[in-house]
């Protein structure tokens, strides 16, 4: 009897201590870290912006348990490549960049991916030899899209003037170059292989430079009529020119001087897309929350080991973008669809 006693309190030591180890691995698992993703942004004051890192961050932990920090570049280049240096510092475990100098902040990225920081760019490619993952929006399809419809409705509007179309914006950059102008001018011709291409003007200086090209436009070539301002901060100065020179506008809801295409779609150009009397209509929408979803998913696949962190090339991963076209797309759509990105309550 007493060898069966101790038998039975052997094994109920066993169970027990079985039982605490399993608890304490169960508490490990529960209180450890949860992964951190640094997330680069140029200027967080920007409500673009703001709108990605919040996506980010709910999107991360609601689906990955991941905590997502902001690294704001505060516009400034040497603040950017210094929070490059803050990556392994706040023991991040992946970063997504948006940087401007790439080569100044090569030494602190190549230190962090040597440490086993997965990381991926936004917008285009790294460069300096590090081939990481790229993150972009398809402005290619939409750019067409809108390229074709502000021809399309020239032509049906005004059957006996040519198209000669104008680009303003950033001629030499390459992903401006493949996501909006190239796609744009192909537009264009798809409706009118005949129409007259003025190229891309470079207005990168801001609105003010992109004020006078329109303004010297007007002057030197008033026949033009289908242009794309390449980011809304242009657009201002494109309007207030063609304003000035008493266009940008519709009569009785027809194109009679110039229709205009924009980027970023932001509230003051939804408001002139759907004013029947103004020629902006038509923007290409970046939706905040569709870009940072596709961004923590292929730093989580990044992780999970099914994307690669260095390539031959930079591979590339596209999220959406939405051309908001005034004849095609109703103001409730395009409402509905920045409020829903934006997480807002704007109406027209």
């Amino acid at each position: 009897m007493r060898t069966d006693g101790k038998k039975k309190l052997l094994c109920l030591t066993a169970i027990a201590v079985a039982l605490f180890t399993a608890a304490t691995a169960c508490f490990a698992a529960d209180t450890k870290e949860p992964l951190k993703i640094a997330y680069f942004v140029s200027e967080l004051s920007n409500t673009f912006h703001q709108a990605r890192f919040a996506a980010a961050k709910q999107y991360a932990l609601d689906k990955y348990g991941i905590e997502v920090y902001a690294f704001d570049g505060k516009s400034d280049s040497a603040v950017m490549t210094e929070n490059v240096d803050q990556i392994v510092a706040q023991g991040m475990d992946m970063a997504v960049l948006q940087i401007w100098d790439a080569e100044a902040a090569k030494p602190g990225v190549q230190e962090a991916i040597d440490k086993g920081v997965y990381i991926a760019n936004f917008f285009g490619p790294f460069g300096q030899g590090i081939n990481m993952p790229v993150i972009r929006n398809d402005e290619a399809s939409s750019s067409k899209a809108m390229g074709a419809a502000a021809a399309a409705q020239w032509k049906k509007d005004n059957p006996d003037k040519p198209i000669v179309f104008v680009q303003i914006g950033w001629p030499d950059h390459t992903e401006v170059r493949s996501g909006r102008s190239d796609p744009f001018r192909e537009g264009v011709l798809s409706v009118d292989p005949d129409a007259v291409d003025l190229g891309v003007l470079d207005g990168s200086a801001g609105a003010d430079a992109a004020k006078q090209i329109m303004a010297d436009l007007c002057t030197q070539r008033p026949e033009v009529n289908v242009i794309y301002s390449q980011a809304s901060n242009l657009t201002v100065g494109v309007m207030a020119a063609l304003q000035q020179a008493g266009r940008g506008k519709l009569e009785n809801g027809k194109l009679t001087t110039e229709v205009v295409a924009s980027v970023d779609c932001d509230q003051v150009e939804l408001r002139l897309i759907y004013d029947p009397n103004n020629s902006l209509k038509m923007s290409l929408f970046l939706p905040p929350k569709d870009t940072s979803e596709t961004i923590i998913d292929v730093l989580a696949q990044m992780r999970e080991g099914k994307i690669k962190q260095i390539s031959d090339e930079p591979e590339e991963f596209f999220a959406k973008s939405y051309p908001v076209i005034f004849w095609t797309t109703s103001s409730k759509e395009a409402v509905d669809l920045y409020n829903d990105q934006f997480n807002d309550n704007f109406s027209l």
